[in-house]
C-alpha cells in the first residue's frame, strides 16, 4: 500500500457538465478524512491541464517517479488526454493515478477503475506498485507532431459524431440525470445520414488494404467508446497491440442493423461490411478531407496521414 507525502490533484470543474467539481469536493473530503496532505490544481480551459501537467512534472519529476508524491487526475477522458500531452515522452514514467469524473468514463470502463470516488481513491492508494497500461501513441506525419489517446482514434462517422455531441445541446440537461452517454446515440441517429463514404488506406506490418466506400474508421485501445458502446470487444490495453475496424458505407437500415449487432456483444465483427485489424503498427491514408479525433477531442477536417501504435504508460489502481 502506497502512502504518499502529498497528492497534487488536477481537477476539470467542467467535465460532465460540472460532474468533476461535484467528484472533486468528495474527494478532497475523502483525502482529508484519511490525513494525506494535497494541493488542488483547477484545470480552467481546454489545454489548461496540458500546461498544469507539465509545469507539475518538471518540478516535482524526482517525487513523482518515487512515489513520494502523486499526480492525481480527476476529469472525463479528454481531462486524461490533455494529461498525457501533458508528460509527453520525457516524463511517461511517471505513474498517474485517475478518478473519472466525465460524461462517458471509456478509459475507466476498459481497465476497471471505479466510478465511485472513494472506492477508486482505496484503488489507488490500495496498490503497491503502478500497473502498466497501453495507450495509443499516433504521429501525423504531415505535421510531423506525436500524441496519445487512452481510448480510441476516429475518422469519418466517428469523427463526426463526436462533434455533433460536443455541439449538442442537450449534452448538459442528459449530464444533470447521469444519462450523458444518451447524447452520443442521439448524435449517431443526427449524423447517420449525413456522413458520406470516403477511400482510405491501411497499412500494417503486413499487408496493405484500400477501402473506397470506408464509413467509420476507428483504432481502439480498449473495448469501449461513446459512453460504454463495446465497439471493439478484442481489444486489450495490456497487449502492446492496437485494434482497427473499418465499417464501409451501405445503406441506412443495414448500418442500423449493424449498430444492433454492435449492442448485442461483438456480432457486427462477423459482417461482411465491417473489417478488423489488430496490429502493433498501423498507418492510415486518405487525401480526402474527413473529421479526425482522439478521446473526443477534434483534430480538425483534415486529409489523413497517421502512423499509430501502441506506447506504455504507468497507472494507479
Amino acid at each position: 500500500m502506497i502512502k504518499p507525502k502529498e497528492i497534487h490533484i488536477v481537477f476539470n470543474e467542467l467535465s460532465g457538465s460540472g460532474k468533476g467539481q461535484l467528484i472533486c469536493q468528495t474527494l478532497v473530503k475523502e483525502v482529508k478524512e484519511k490525513k494525506l496532505s494535497f494541493s488542488l490544481h483547477k484545470s480552467c480551459y481546454a489545454g489548461h491541464t496540458v500546461k498544469i501537467v507539465a509545469e507539475l512534472v518538471q518540478e516535482l519529476n524526482a517525487l513523482l517517479s518515487s512515489a513520494t508524491a502523486i499526480l492525481l487526475i480527476v476529469g472525463g477522458d479528454g481531462t486524461l488526454h490533455e494529461a498525457l500531452l501533458g508528460l509527453g515522452e520525457t516524463y511517461k514514467h511517471i505513474p498517474l493515478a485517475y478518478i473519472p469524473a466525465g460524461s462517458g468514463n471509456d478509459f475507466a470502463k476498459g481497465l476497471g477503475i471505479s466510478k465511485n470516488t472513494s472506492k477508486a481513491l482505496e484503488q489507488i492508494l490500495s496498490v503497491k506498485t503502478p500497473r502498466e497500461v497501453n495507450v495509443i501513441q499516433f504521429k501525423e506525419n504531415n505535421k510531423k507532431q506525436i500524441r496519445y489517446a487512452v481510448n480510441n482514434v476516429g475518422v469519418g462517422f466517428d469523427a463526426s459524431t463526436v462533434k455533433q455531441a460536443n455541439q449538442s445541446t442537450v449534452k448538459a440537461r442528459l449530464n444533470r440525470y447521469h444519462l450523458g452517454s444518451l447524447t452520443y446515440l442521439i448524435s449517431v441517429i443526427t449524423v447517420l445520414s449525413q456522413q458520406k463514404a470516403f477511400p482510405i488506406e491501411v497499412v500494417t506490418d503486413h499487408q496493405k488494404l484500400s477501402f473506397p466506400k470506408a464509413f467509420l474508421v476507428t483504432v481502439n485501445n480498449h473495448p469501449y467508446f461513446g459512453g460504454g458502446i463495446r465497439i471493439s470487444p478484442k481489444a486489450s490495453p495490456y497487449d502492446n497491440k492496437v485494434d482497427l475496424i473499418v465499417l464501409e458505407k451501405s445503406s441506412v437500415f443495414k448500418i442500423i442493423w449493424l449498430f444492433l449487432l454492435l449492442l448485442a456483444d461483438g456480432h457486427h465483427l462477423k459482417h461482411k461490411d465491417v473489417h478488423y485489424i489488430k496490429t502493433e503498427n498501423l498507418r492510415l491514408y486518405s487525401a480526402v478531407r474527413e473529421e479526425v479525433q482522439a478521446d473526443g477531442e477534434l483534430l480538425g477536417y483534415r486529409t489523413i496521414d497517421l502512423q499509430l501504435s501502441s506506447s506504455s504508460r504507468y497507472f494507479w489502481f
